[in-house]
């Protein structure tokens, strides 16, 4: 009883205090006095380990004194208390960058931007940036490519150019090379920065400037695979019949590299040329059985070219692992109108626009 009553009077002499403090706290922190405010907030927090707004202040502050460490520790406080606290998730990944702790900072970035963290402006271009750092390190090239997009399309113009190291960056992802633009030998900069200038080029929309870019690339480089399948994956979206020539020419250079063939087995896939589109799924498929860009462009060239039953259980097979593959639903949709099976292929129809949307 008697330590029930010094407790609770105990918590009333902490009241007026902790609201000092905290008026205090965030008065240096206006000030911009960092040691100031970082020593209240602290002092703040023993008074009310709770306070979920003292964490977050206290984690901004320490990132912006480059104490990285402390104010990891203050964002997993905030986010033991408030999970949803998206800005404190994203803070938290930066720092996770900086302290090199790469795995644990592309986990929070990606949820953080995922939930909305780069919809402020004044945040979006340094989020995206490290989120594509971080995918391309782990392998995600094509999400980096989406990231980097951000800065052709919206977050970078002239007079603002994109930085160097943007274009190094752009220049990995492009390329498939899982690394840091830190981590890029001085001698291969020059190249990855210039691939990335072109790739940065056709993003915004300067069709002509690409073309001459990668034109000039190919006959410096004739050798270095990857120039060619960067530059078809981005033509892709566009122009599938120029995007082909470019994977036909990266085949020929690299024969090994599995994701061009089934970049090229789709491609031709959507010209139209099945019998072609189906023997590069096929050798995809023999190094890397389970590509499903791959298993897609098999299954619906198997089906146009009269080998039905095979292209229906290929696809089938896709959708049983991927159930929302719009790609696998078009397939089987166009064999249940080919085998007259309309009211599987109205179902199959409406699914594909609910899944389109």
């Amino acid at each position: 009883m008697f330590a029930f009553i010094a407790s609770h009077l105990d918590a009333q002499d902490a009241a007026p205090q902790f609201a000092d403090v905290a008026a205090r706290a965030a008065a240096a922190r206006d000030q911009g006095n960092l040691p100031q405010a970082i020593d209240l907030y602290n002092q703040a927090e023993q008074l009310k380990p709770d306070w979920a707004e003292g964490w977050f202040y206290l984690g901004m502050l320490q990132y912006s004194a480059d104490s990285y460490q402390p104010a990891i520790e203050a964002f997993d406080r905030l986010l033991l208390l408030d999970p949803h606290a998206i800005p404190g998730m994203a803070l938290r990944g930066l720092c996770e960058f900086e302290t090199g702790a790469y795995d644990a900072a592309l986990r929070d970035l990606d949820e953080a931007v995922a939930k909305g963290a780069a919809n402020q402006p004044r945040n979006e271009q340094i989020l995206r940036y490290h989120l594509a750092e971080l995918l391309t390190r782990a392998s995600r090239f094509q999400d980096a490519q989406t990231q980097y997009g951000f800065f052709a399309t919206e977050g970078v113009s002239n007079p603002d150019p994109p930085s160097p190291d943007l274009l190094v960056g752009l220049g990995l992802a492009g390329m498939r090379t899982a690394s840091l633009t830190q981590d890029v030998p001085p001698a291969d900069r020059e190249l990855y920065q210039s691939v990335g200038a072109a790739g940065f080029s056709l993003l915004a929309g300067q069709t002509q400037e690409a073309d001459t870019a990668f034109r000039a690339l190919f006959a410096q480089h004739p050798t270095t695979p990857g120039l060619h399948f960067f530059y078809g994956f981005l033509l892709f979206p566009h122009s599938p019949e120029l995007a082909a020539d470019q994977f036909k020419s990266e085949v020929a250079l690299a024969p090994s590299n599995v994701e061009a063939h089934a970049m090229l087995a789709f491609t031709l896939m959507i010209n139209g040329s099945y019998e072609e589109a189906a023997a590069e799924a096929e050798l995809a498929l023999a190094k890397a059985p389970d590509m499903e860009l791959a298993q897609i462009a098999l299954g619906r060239s198997l089906a146009e070219t009269g080998n039905v039953a095979r292209g229906t259980e290929i696809l089938t097979q896709v959708l049983k692992t991927d159930p929302d593959n719009l790609e696998a639903h078009l397939g089987i949709a166009a064999i249940y109108s080919r085998t007259g099976r309309r009211e599987d292929a109205y179902r199959e129809h409406m699914l594909c626009l609910g899944l389109a949307k």
